[in-house]
């Protein structure tokens, strides 16, 4: 039996190992789940017993063991689903590489995958990716090598590094090396297809992804990545790997990952559970700021394909996305603490039960010494005291006790065994009766836990008329520009809608104004598309979560789109923190091709390195009209139909007009084809879309065809980095479409780079 023969017997062993796993698994799960069923169907008919005090404690004590029990089964079950979605993707490549060495001269062959493996006699068979001694395939080279655990470093000797390539349980190629990676290996894993989530690619990590990946000391990490370089892919294999080095206290729900929107959302969401997590919460930052207030619609702007279009935004726009108002709240909050916040009297049914003056009052009556936070929170206390005794008084007025006998009459009527003393009588009429109060007052009640005595929409008008007319000067906004700004958010807030960098600032003052509670917990914060977060993002990111992990992730030509990003805020961001900044330079997602084509739209500084993989050149197609460009893209979609089953295809125009006049264009034929996604809240559902190119940011398509590249539409500097955005979506095959007026752009392009073709 040769070497080969050797592995592949060794492969069909380990599947026959999880195959194992999993019918015990399953077994387990069953009887698990009849279990909770019967437990269940018990905790319903469990009655607590009321005779005596020792009965009643009794049953109580039984009714909390039952529940404890219960909820333990839960986890169990739900720990044994996880552990069976984990072995179903290694069922078909139960692990990628092997790894040889010698310790303290005892020889050891350990196999890698996304999770351990043990045989029926509890030895080892595969190890986890992310344990510590992994690492030798990653960092090791052959001979003295070493890897660290937690508490100290093992010397090794590293013998052999082999990779595997197994699908659907068959070894397709291996390879020994002493790299990294074999660039054979690297680059018949990159020519696969793509697909509609992006791939786990946990076999293919480079050098530099590996030391993103397994920086535990880090606090705030900056990852810098040109388009392909795989910036994405350890951004979200430190994640994996994060939840699993602190398995013992951090949990998933305590991760926060930001992306961009849903569709790169849906893109990457297959990933972290091959990978053997799941559970992250991925949010956008819209959707994480509609949780935070719930009261308020958020508007959403065409100011993200603005932005990406044209560069440049709209002054007030960044005046609020950057820190000059953050920090103009701090100043001006501790102006407003001696006299306190904008209040509002609280009302029933038009009736003022508590004054605003009279509020006003109270507040400074609050020790002066403390900041506005706590002088309100003392606040509330008080007030809560007052209606405490506003409703004693209204529970002897008459309508109450009218209403209070009425419903004591129909009780009586109702329940014929009711027992009747005088004693019980009156207990009872008075416990009506503060009923009755409590359900009027409940609103107010309500309104003075959540401190709507304060009025915050009038406060953060306030805040925004508080603003210097020297910061708005240097930021080219005028006094009526400012003033008419207010006014529509004044609009806005009467709507009950507000725009994000509005939600923001909103928020940051509401915290800084009264105590907030926040239901999400986040130790490790990550933010994917770093260039489209605001540095104000950020800081209320670092003011909800001080003691959180950051970790973000951004295209290293972020700066050539013209919007304040994070990296030019980052010394005021972080003044007492080291950022730790990581730069990937080499594109993996395109061939060498595409690559060099697209750099001509880069300066030569910014331009990419490239991967050795080869493909054909990219093809530019001249056509006199828009209907032989359209004829000839049907013709090419019908003839590549099996090429179509397996790749993903991508039609990118530069707007998303132009993707509905072209789609209106489209025969039904093609129609029923083609997918066209204008808003990041869709999902990919087929293997061709049409989308424009602000949404392509971050994807990545097998083959891509460029709609219009005309003059009209490709003149600018800022069309030169659109163009490049465009043009690195494709792995394998990159066509573009222009007329007779083509842009100017492709005149500076070496013809020996690119086919040409007239239609």
């Amino acid at each position: 039996m040769n070497e080969r023969q050797m592995e592949q017997a060794h492969v069909d062993e380990t599947i026959q190992l999880i195959q194992l796993e999993q019918k015990l698994l399953n077994s387990k799960q069953q009887e698990l789940t009849q279990e909770m069923n019967t437990s269940t169907k018990e905790t319903a008919n469990h009655r607590i017993r009321a005779g005596s005090n020792e009965a009643f404690y009794e049953s109580a004590v039984e009714y909390r063991q039952h529940e404890q029990e219960l909820l333990l089964k839960y986890h169990t079950l739900d720990a044994q689903q996880h552990r069976l979605q984990t072995l179903d993707v290694m069922q078909g490549n139960p692990y990628f590489a092997r790894i040889d060495f010698k310790e303290e001269n005892e020889a050891e062959t350990l196999y890698l995958g996304i999770a351990s493996l043990r045989d029926l006699t509890e030895e080892t068979i595969v190890i986890d990716w992310r344990a510590p001694i992994a690492n030798l395939y990653y960092e090791g080279e052959i001979g003295p090598a070493y890897y660290e655990t937690d508490v100290e470093r093992m010397t090794v000797e590293l013998l052999l590094k082999r990779q595997f390539k197994i699908q659907d349980g068959e070894i397709l190629s291996m390879v020994d090396t002493s790299e990294v990676i074999n660039d054979d290996f690297l680059l018949e894993i990159l020519d696969e297809a793509s697909s509609t989530h992006m791939k786990n690619i946990v076999s293919t990590i480079q050098k530099a992804q590996n030391a993103i990946i397994r920086d535990t000391t880090s606090k705030v990490m900056l990852i810098e990545g040109i388009a392909g370089s795989g910036k994405t892919s350890a951004l979200l294999q430190r994640i994996a790997f994060l939840l699993y080095h602190n398995r013992k206290w951090l949990d998933a729900e305590h991760v926060l990952l930001f992306s961009p929107n849903h569709l790169f959302s849906d893109y990457i969401s297959t990933v972290l559970p091959s990978l053997g997590e799941s559970g992250v919460p991925t949010k956008t930052f819209r959707n994480y700021m509609q949780e935070l207030l719930q009261d308020y619609a958020l508007v959403e702007e065409d100011q993200q394909e603005h932005g990406f279009l044209y560069g440049k935004n709209d002054p007030i726009h960044d005046l609020k996305n950057g820190l000059t108002l953050v920090d103009h709240i701090h100043t001006y909050v501790k102006a407003i603490t001696n006299y306190g916040p904008l209040f509002r009297d609280m009302k029933i049914n038009g009736r003022t039960i508590l004054a605003k003056d009279a509020i006003r009052k109270w507040y400074q009556e609050t020790n002066n010494l403390l900041p506005l936070h706590q002088r309100l929170s003392l606040l509330q206390t008080k007030l809560l005291k007052k209606l405490g005794g506003l409703q004693k008084d209204e529970t002897r007025q008459q309508w109450v006790k009218d209403l209070a006998e009425e419903q004591l009459q129909e009780l009586y009527a109702t329940d014929p065994n009711l027992e009747y003393t005088e004693q019980k009588e009156k207990s009872l009429r008075k416990k009506l009766a503060n009923q009755i109060v409590r359900k009027k007052f409940r609103r107010v009640h309500r309104g003075i836990t959540n401190y709507q005595f304060v009025n915050m929409p009038k406060q953060y008008l306030h805040f925004l008329q508080s603003v210097p007319e020297n910061t708005l000067v240097s930021h080219g906004i005028s006094n009526e520009q400012w003033t008419q700004q207010i006014a529509e958010i004044r609009l806005n807030f009467r709507q009950k809608q507000m725009k994000q960098e509005d939600a923001v600032l909103f928020f940051l003052l509401m915290r800084r104004t009264f105590p907030v509670t926040i239901t999400q917990k986040a130790r490790y914060v990550f933010i994917d598309e770093m260039q489209d977060f605001a540095p104000s993002q950020v800081a209320l990111l670092q003011a909800l979560y001080p003691k959180a992990n950051l970790t973000f992730c951004g295209d290293l030509n972020q700066n050539v789109f013209g919007n304040e990003t994070i990296v030019g805020s980052l010394p005021q961001l972080f003044e007492s923190q080291e950022v730790t900044r990581f730069q990937l330079t080499t594109s993996y997602r395109s061939t060498k091709e595409i690559t060099d084509f697209a750099n001509h739209f880069l300066s030569k500084e910014d331009r990419v390195e490239t991967t050795a993989r080869k493909g054909d050149k990219p093809v530019i197609i001249e056509a006199s009209t828009a209907e032989k460009q359209l004829h000839w893209f049907e013709e090419t979609l019908e003839q590549t139909q099996v090429k179509a089953k397996h790749w993903r295809t991508a039609i990118i125009a530069k707007t998303q007009e132009e993707c509905e006049q072209l789609y209106e264009q489209f025969p039904e034929s093609l129609k029923r084809q083609v997918q066209l996604i204008l808003d990041e809240e869709d999902f990919m559902k087929r293997s061709i879309i049409l989308l424009p190119a602000f949404l392509a940011k971050g994807l990545e398509f097998d083959r891509v065809f460029l709609w219009n590249i005309n003059e009209e539409q490709f003149h600018t500097e800022q069309d030169k980095l659109i163009l490049y955005t465009m043009c690195t979506r494709a792995m394998h095959e990159l066509t573009l479409f222009t007329s007779f007026n083509k842009s100017p752009l492709l005149n500076a392009i070496e013809p020996l780079t690119y086919s040409n073709e007239v239609i």
